[in-house]
């Protein structure tokens, strides 16, 4: 019987070295495989990206010189409008009244604005922001601009250059339009009034929507004032227009102009993309000439698009490659984890998981030979659960087996990470502290498991009440080796139970040390 089971074990161990050598190499060539497939995607997505960086900067180029050439058609209309105020030399509020009021001009703004498809309207103000003539109509309405933004920096500011509103929905029409306005001086510079061109939105929409439908879902265009307040997207989110983008991505893009032309892939979040946008690739790109921001945002579904669809390829590839290797591998990695998992049990406690008699006592072996070699002391726990066998029988042993397992977790729950937790009989468990300084370290340690165990235990609909025996042992005060560390932590359990369980006491031959410590 003896050669027999010596026969087992040799096999045993014949079977577990081959396995140990065929799921190496099955892993070799499955890794080989697989390391393949995975740097071929990544210079295939490396690929990819580039290309599509490529686009995106051509992309915001080809929309900022759109932009520049609509704002100069815009711009022109106005400074025309402005030269021939400036022609009239007109040097007083009066004269400027008298100037913008009269029906020829009205006929001149209607013409510019007919003449010119990006206008949408052309206006003369007073100081007072009151219109005096209006494309739209004569005599104008009785609108008075004095709220704008436009109005408000021109009329305290002696500016001549071109000042770019936020966007404006038209009462009549729902339309948005922004405002490109010149400032009227008087003779003495003092402030008469303001030039203004309308520019609708929708002269870039509809650019921007024929843009985001040939990128895909998921893309959206934008154009920005300098200032980063949002002047027209697509697709159209009317409560964001004229909003201001606090976030820094927009500055990223255009500090790294000269790396990838601008180009970033993030996934911070964004101004109208919440908190959570997902990872995407964007450029912004400044319009020459002018105080504005044109930008481009596409999801990492879209960039990655060709990638995804060549994945399947590849993927398909690899997988009917190591197929059989996989399959191999599958069979003997089973067989290795039954085989580990019996190795396991072989060395811990069943129901608990904790080490068993035989581990913990190697342990504790270990434990000993580094504290003698560095002048350490180390403490030993030797705990019994009080009241198993009373709980076993009144509830049932299943009862009984979670109560265990809930103290086990409990005790866990109560050690350091170098302690060690074991269970050497049904209701007794050992525990090593190494590297303790006085008995008072390991009482604290104690202690804790004490009270973690005394506190109620829920299972299903039951509240149990349990407690803990505890004795104490330390190496070398104790004992010198693992048996008599053992038996006289044992001897100090014994006593605590006899003094009434629920009790921690510390071996000391004859008399016990109490909890004043």
């Amino acid at each position: 019987m003896a050669e027999q089971l010596a026969m087992d074990y040799a096999t045993q161990e014949k079977v577990r070295r081959n396995v140990k050598l065929i799921t190496l190499v099955c892993a070799v060539l499955i890794s080989i495989f697989i390391l393949n497939a995975l740097i071929s995607a990544l210079i295939l997505r490396d690929n990819i990206i580039k290309g599509r960086i490529e686009q995106m900067a051509n992309l915001t180029e080809i929309l900022s010189a759109h932009t520049t050439q609509t704002i100069y058609s815009a711009n022109t209309a106005l400074q025309s409008l402005d030269e021939i105020e400036r022609f009239s030399e007109i040097s007083t509020e009066k004269e400027f009244i008298h100037f913008a009021s009269q029906k020829q001009q009205y006929t001149l703004l209607l013409g510019k604005v007919k003449s010119n498809p990006v206008l949408d309207v052309a206006t003369f103000v007073d100081k007072n922001g009151k219109i005096l003539n209006f494309s739209r109509s004569f005599p104008p309405p009785d609108i008075n601009l004095a709220d704008r933004d436009y109005f408000q920096w021109l009329s305290k500011h002696d500016d001549q250059a071109t000042f770019f509103s936020l966007p404006v929905r038209n009462k009549g029409t729902g339309k948005w339009v922004f405002y490109l306005a010149k400032r009227v001086n008087g003779a003495r510079h003092e402030f008469l009034g303001l030039i203004l061109v309308g520019v609708s939105v929708e002269i870039f929409s509809s650019l921007y929507e024929k843009i985001g439908m040939s990128l895909g879902e998921g893309s959206s265009v934008v154009l920005y004032r300098d200032d980063h307040r949002l002047l027209t997207r697509w697709p159209l989110v009317d409560n964001l227009i004229g909003g201001l983008n606090t976030g820094g991505l927009i500055q990223s893009s255009l500090s790294q102009d000269n790396i990838d032309d601008g180009v970033i892939i993030t996934d911070l979040p964004g101004f109208t993309r919440g908190s959570n946008p997902g990872e995407r690739m964007l450029s912004y790109r400044k319009v020459e000439g002018y105080p504005l921001i044109v930008g481009a945002i596409v999801s990492k579904k879209i960039y990655l698009a060709r990638w995804y669809s060549a994945l399947i390829s590849l993927a398909y590839t690899t997988l009917f490659s190591i197929a059989i290797i996989c399959l191999g591998a599958y069979l003997l990695i089973r067989g290795y984890k039954r085989n580990a998992k019996a190795q396991y049990f072989a060395h811990h406690d069943v129901l608990t998981k904790l080490p068993n008699r035989l581990f913990f006592s190697d342990r504790l072996e270990q434990a000993l030979d580094q504290a003698r070699k560095n002048n350490e002391k180390l403490a030993l726990l030797f705990i019994d659960l009080d009241n198993l066998k009373a709980t076993n029988d009144v509830y049932s042993h299943s009862v009984g087996d979670s109560l265990l397992i809930t103290v086990a977790k409990r005790m866990m729950g109560s050690i350091r990470d170098a302690d060690i937790i074991g269970r050497v009989g049904g209701d007794e468990f050992v525990v090593l502290l190494p590297k303790v300084e006085s008995e008072k370290d390991a009482y604290i340690v104690a202690e804790k498991i004490r009270s973690a165990i005394s506190m109620p235990i829920t299972l299903d609909d039951l509240v149990l009440h349990t407690s803990v025996s505890i004795g104490i042992a330390l190496f070398p005060d104790h004992a010198l080796d693992d048996a008599e560390l053992m038996k006289n932590a044992d001897a100090a359990m014994y006593l605590a139970k006899n003094t009434g369980k629920n009790n921690i006491q510390i071996y000391s031959g004859i008399k016990p040390i109490n909890s004043s410590l």
